[in-house]
């Protein structure tokens, strides 16, 4: 028997006002329905010193906590396996709890049993999301009280690039290229990094399609850039705009072309960035870092008004994605 048109009508106001009430806890927007992402307080960085590091046990180093599905963790944990950190930071791996919204500390860290709690045993009650990736210092004596040392992740990977003690003495972050790079950070982060979640979460056709516009043309100076001028953003060497730009393109195919509507026109169809993104995967142990399962279970899982039914879709394995 049909539906009657007027319960149809009903249940889809019914589903958007619930969809705004969620969507105003997930991700939220402006007066035009532009998604705007919340910002990380600032606080005094203070990084431990080379001399302090030598003097400390292994379990007495600073602690790098990310998520395998979030992007902005992604970049973190590369810096952390280019530059070999594994002797004087320790790796921590969060999970998603999909019901609760949260990250989970499985083992728990210092006694705490998700992220939350350890932010609190930080000293940290307001000031500071609980999010990945976050660096902490949980002291050099066994008394001494742990702290964040930074969360937020454009700031973090700079810190990470000058860390005191590290396996391959590589700067991702050289002065002569300074200018450049920070050029490059002002298009990827908003419109690019950013970008696809601007299309993903917002409120409504005309927020979609600037989102999606934007997100384009920045994906067309990258392609041109490579062209032109690559193999690297930054002409022959590798650099922390590479860094910043692959969390979100290595997702494109799995994640953001098919949940968050970033589908325009199709990643192929930009061929210098395909080979760009090849070159980084297949360098280092960065293929480690990146779990499409993980990445399907937490996006299609836990981002419920983009996807009420829960189902998490099957997909290529991302090694035959990347190298085909």
């Amino acid at each position: 028997m049909a539906i009657p048109p007027i319960f149809v009508k009903a249940a889809r106001q019914i589903w958007s006002f619930e969809w705004e009430i969620l969507m105003n806890g997930l991700a939220p927007s402006d007066s035009n329905g532009n998604y705007k992402r919340p910002v990380n307080l600032q606080t005094e960085i203070q990084i431990p010193t080379k001399e302090d590091l030598k003097n400390r046990d292994s379990k007495q180093m600073p602690g790098l906590i990310i998520g395998k599905s979030c992007p902005w963790a992604h970049r973190a944990w590369m810096i952390y396996e280019i530059k070999g950190l594994k002797k004087s930071i320790n790796l921590h791996m969060a999970q998603v709890d999909n019901e609760g919204g949260r990250w989970i500390l499985d083992p728990p860290i210092k006694g705490c049993k998700n992220l939350q709690e350890l932010y609190q045993r930080c000293g940290n009650h307001q000031s500071k999301r609980a999010t990945v990736p976050m660096l902490f210092d949980p002291g050099n004596e066994p008394k001494s009280k742990s702290r964040i040392i930074n969360n937020e992740s454009a700031q973090l990977i700079e810190i990470l690039n000058n860390w005191p003690i590290c396996d391959v003495e590589i700067d991702l972050n050289p002065s002569k290229s300074k200018k450049q790079i920070i050029n490059w950070q002002n298009l990827i982060q908003e419109s690019i990094n950013n970008g696809v979640y601007k299309c993903g979460f917002a409120r409504n056709q005309k927020a979609y399609e600037k989102a999606s516009k934007d997100l384009f043309l920045a994906l067309n100076i990258i392609e041109e850039h490579l062209q032109s001028n690559g193999p690297w953003l930054c002409g022959k060497n590798l650099s922390i705009a590479d860094i910043r730009l692959f969390p979100t393109l290595i997702r494109w195919e799995i994640i953001y072309q098919p949940l968050f509507k970033c589908s325009s026109k199709l990643i192929s169809s930009f061929p210098h960035i395909i080979k760009w993104r090849k070159k980084i995967f297949n360098m280092c142990n960065i293929k480690e870092t990146c779990d499409a399962e993980a990445w399907r279970k937490d996006y299609f899982g836990a981002l419920f008004p983009l996807n009420p039914s829960n189902i998490i879709p099957k997909g290529e394995d991302i090694t035959k994605i990347i190298n085909n």
